[in-house]
């Protein structure tokens, strides 16, 4: 009797062919293909912001690295090279299936992403802190205040008060929000004007701060997504004190800005009644923002409180701009 026995052989990817699928498949044109959208006003060249429901996906080196913008920094599968993506779009694929299907795609490039390719190439490529240093200070009557207090409905204390506490500048067409690191230099900036709504290239996204008391130490912390939804937050409310800090996360919840957090409320810890405070969206985008506030306020020993728009608005600015549609 013969008994034939079947040899198994382990699938294995050159690294001739791994390279050549991280260099040639396109992170954005994957995520395309499985139904996520460019949230274009929210993307620049080298930050692609894709979401798909609640989903939110950033694109990042180059198109070849990606990152949840949803879930703290560590989380196993919540970043990765194109891979790691293809197995969080589709869990149920075999190593050998996820390597051809990325084989088949080496070269294929990103439709929605296509209005960055487009973009005429920064003639600043100074660093941020650079940047913010040749930018004035914005003045009563000029495009930014009269952005500010016009169209945003910022009071005129508030706009003042950012000017002289140092965390805004005039851009001409936009103002320029400030992100600072650890040691109070300016990492990056948030820009927002009539037809702006971006981040400065080459920011690294920390947090934005807006201080308007005389407290040393921060006991109350309001966080917000953006920094115009810090400032309105400032500007409606009533429970404010001398050590309340008023930050925005520019939109995401990237490593630098967990960990920026993370050291916030580490010195928050001790402090008796310290107190973190969720101002993100009244959206689904805001929940999960604010899931994630939570569980750093939990870790870190903080109480902590969530204040939705008292009209539900989407967001605090825009309960500003509804406050004054009913004053005219």
């Amino acid at each position: 009797m013969r008994i034939f026995v079947m040899a198994y052989q382990r699938f294995e990817l050159s690294e001739g062919d791994r390279q050549a699928i991280l260099s040639g498949v396109s992170c954005a044109a994957l995520l395309e293909d499985n139904g996520y959208l460019l949230v274009a006003e929210k993307s620049t060249r080298h930050c692609l912001k894709y979401r798909k429901n609640d989903d939110i996906l950033i694109v990042t080196h180059h198109d070849r690295g990606w990152w949840d913008a949803q879930t703290p920094k560590g989380v196993p599968g919540a970043s990765g090279d194109v891979f790691a993506l293809a197995r969080r779009l589709d869990p149920e694929m075999t190593w050998r299936e996820v390597c051809t299907h990325l084989g088949a795609k080496v070269g294929v490039e990103p439709k929605g992403a296509k209005y960055v390719k487009e973009r005429a190439p920064r003639a600043d490529e100074r660093p941020p802190a650079e940047r913010w240093a040749d930018r004035k200070l914005p003045r009563r009557g000029g495009k930014v205040w009269t952005y500010l207090t016009g169209e945003r409905c910022l009071p005129d204390w508030v706009v003042r008060r950012a000017i002289t506490t140092g965390c805004i500048r005039d851009g001409y067409h936009a103002a320029w929000f400030a992100h600072r690191d650890a040691q109070g230099q300016v990492c990056g900036a948030e820009l927002r004007g009539p037809e702006t709504h971006m981040c400065l290239g080459g920011s690294i996204k920390t947090l934005f701060r807006f201080r308007p008391g005389s407290g040393t130490e921060v006991r109350r912390l309001v966080v917000a997504e953006a920094a115009i939804d810090a400032l309105s937050f400032a500007a409606l409310d009533r429970e404010r004190t001398p050590d309340t800090d008023y930050v925005s996360t520019a939109g995401g919840m990237g490593p630098e800005t967990v960990a920026t957090l993370k050291v916030e409320l580490a010195k928050m810890r001790d402090l008796p009644n310290s107190l973190l405070v969720v101002a993100t969206d009244d959206d689904d985008a805001g929940n999960n923002f604010a899931d994630m506030l939570y569980v750093l306020a939990d870790e870190a020993g903080v109480a902590f409180t969530r204040r939705l728009p008292p009209d539900r608005a989407k967001d605090f600015n825009q309960t500003l701009k509804n406050l004054a549609a009913q004053a005219a």
